[in-house]
């Protein structure tokens, strides 16, 4: 996995020479999904999102916005009166599109690929058994969302994201996220 996180950051590295802006990502994000079973409830959780977000010119007041970010999906199912804690782990590259309708300030939508880097199924009582098929290792997603800068290098983005799928076989499907995060750029 050090490995796999050292070759990524090293082609974003790479190409941040050519990107307009390059900067650092850091945030919170909450996770919901829905659980298909009869009776199963899911409850959300907060994660971590941290990577790297590269902003290339397309045309007048369009950008492309690629990169490569860390992110916690982390749910509580509740099936039956037992609890399973699910912690999710991906790395997520979006490749969305970003409007700049000022020098400071944005909106973006588009696709992300989540690869699967960690799971994990916790329970006191046995819950797992419940939920013992592997997610997709491959996830898609739709995110919209909004950036901005209040100063020349520091910014900040918000956004919401879904996963219109079941990503969880016969566990999770619907993941909703909504998320914040702290952007420091370099150009």
């Amino acid at each position: 996995m050090k490995r796999i996180f050292i070759t990524i950051l090293g082609l974003i590295l790479s190409t941040s020479a050519m990107a307009n802006d390059f900067g650092l990502i850091v945030g919170l994000r909450t996770n919901s999904a829905d659980f298909p079973s009869n009776g199963g409830t899911v409850a959300s959780k907060t994660g971590l999102g941290v990577g790297a977000m590269g902003y290339f010119d397309i045309a007048n007041k369009w950008e492309m916005r690629t990169g490569f970010v860390y992110n916690q999906r982390n749910f509580t199912i509740t099936n039956g009166g037992v609890d399973s804690d699910l912690n999710l782990s991906y790395i997520d590259i979006p490749v969305t599109a970003s409007y700049k309708f000022a020098d400071y300030a944005g909106v973006f939508a588009g696709p992300v690929l989540g690869l699967l880097a960690s799971k994990e199924c916790k329970s006191g009582a046995g819950g797992c058994s419940a939920v013992t098929n592997n997610p997709d290792s491959l996830s898609l997603g739709l995110q919209f969302g909004a950036s901005f800068k209040f100063a020349p290098q520091l910014g900040g983005e918000f956004y919401y994201m879904t996963i219109p799928s079941e990503f969880w076989k016969g566990s999770l499907q619907n993941a909703k996220t909504v998320g914040a995060s702290l952007l420091i750029t370099f150009e």
